[in-house]
Formats: C-alpha cells, structure tokens, sequence
C-alpha cells in the first residue's frame, strides 16, 4: 500500500531534513545586502516574507532564487567589453 504525500519533500540527497523558512538575518548574509535592504524590497513588494510574529522574518529560499532571477544582470560579451 502506497502513503499519500503529505507536501513537499523536505529531504537533500543525504536524508536531512531542509528547513522550509530561512530566517532574515541569513538571507541578508547570503545576498551580500543588509537586514534593512531585504526589507527595502519586501516592502517594494520586490520580496517576499513570511511574518510568524511581529519581529520574526522569514524567507522561502523558492522565493529568494526568484528574486535572484528577477534581477539577474544580463549582458552579452559586447556589453562586458565597453
């Protein structure tokens, strides 16, 4: 008998467990920017968080890697070279 999926799979390919929100101070570190620049663009609407209380930030990294993408710089080799 096969179980029904309860959501999406969590697990890596070692078998650990990967957290579903990565907090604020983290996604500031990863994206090189400060705490208030994240915030900047969650209150552009350019980001977007998840609040599970007042002070408490968090990030969906699916939504992280879209804001990367929105915001890739791309440049053909001409461009690079002027």
């Amino acid at each position: 008998m096969r179980r029904k999926s309860r959501g999406p799979d969590m697990n890596n390919s070692e078998g650990n467990v990967q957290p579903l929100l990565t907090p604020l101070a983290d996604i500031s570190k990863m994206l090189g920017m400060t705490r208030q620049t994240v915030m900047s663009y969650v209150n552009k609407g350019e980001l977007t968080c998840v609040r599970l209380a007042r002070n408490s930030v968090y990030f969906r990294m699916v939504d992280v890697e879209e804001f990367i993408e929105r915001h890739l710089e791309r440049r053909s080799p001409l461009d690079v070279a002027s």
